[in-house]
């Protein structure tokens, strides 16, 4: 099969089975998923960029709340333009949020620019190769790599439910893997 068909495919098969998650059953994983990045050893300095959540994703609220409470520096993404690396703004509970392309809230120009260390992506399905299927855009891909020469100590940290996983995700040479998945059920480090 093509490599886009399938990764299209899977796309639409992963959406359909996140969407099954009703809201109680999505608010108990945030719980458990927070517990669990909580837990992170993570360098003092580190930056950590998060999300906002789009339609049925999971929501990285609870875990943005707690961890921004135990002193850590937050950011979120900034979508500048089609096929470039995002940009990241800091966050904080008060930060102002602005409607982005594709139904993104993202910081306004107000906020600070900042280059995170530790990277929680959204994902629609996730190997435990460090495979990602995202939304199809690349804007993930082209940040990774983006950081990545630009630093060896960039932790990519994909977040999702338990059912999200498959056995692998189609990638290529222009797909970043990630170095750990977390779940409301484990926390899978991945071997390269």
């Amino acid at each position: 099969m093509d490599h886009t068909l399938l990764k299209r495919r899977l796309r639409s098969e992963a959406a359909e089975k996140r969407a099954c998650l009703n809201g109680d059953a999505a608010k108990s994983c945030a719980t458990e998923i927070a517990d669990r990045l909580s837990m992170f050893d993570l360098p003092e300095k580190a930056v950590l960029s998060a999300y906002w959540p789009l339609k049925n994703e999971l929501d990285l609220r609870p875990a943005m709340n707690r961890l921004f409470a135990d002193g850590r520096d937050l950011c979120l993404p900034v979508v500048v333009g089609r096929d470039k690396a995002l940009v990241f703004r800091r966050w904080t509970p008060g930060t102002a949020l602005t409607a982005g392309p594709y139904g993104t809230e993202q910081p306004d120009e107000t906020a600070e620019t900042v280059e995170p260390s530790v990277l929680l992506l959204p994902l629609l399905a996730f190997d435990r190769k460090g495979g990602r299927l995202g939304y199809g855009g690349g804007y993930y891909d082209r940040t990774v790599r983006e950081l990545r020469r630009k630093s060896k100590d960039i932790l990519v940290v994909g977040t999702a439910f338990s059912v999200q996983e498959i056995d692998s995700v189609p990638t290529d040479d222009s797909d970043e893997r990630l170095d750990v998945v977390v779940t409301e059920h484990e926390t899978i480090e991945v071997f390269r």
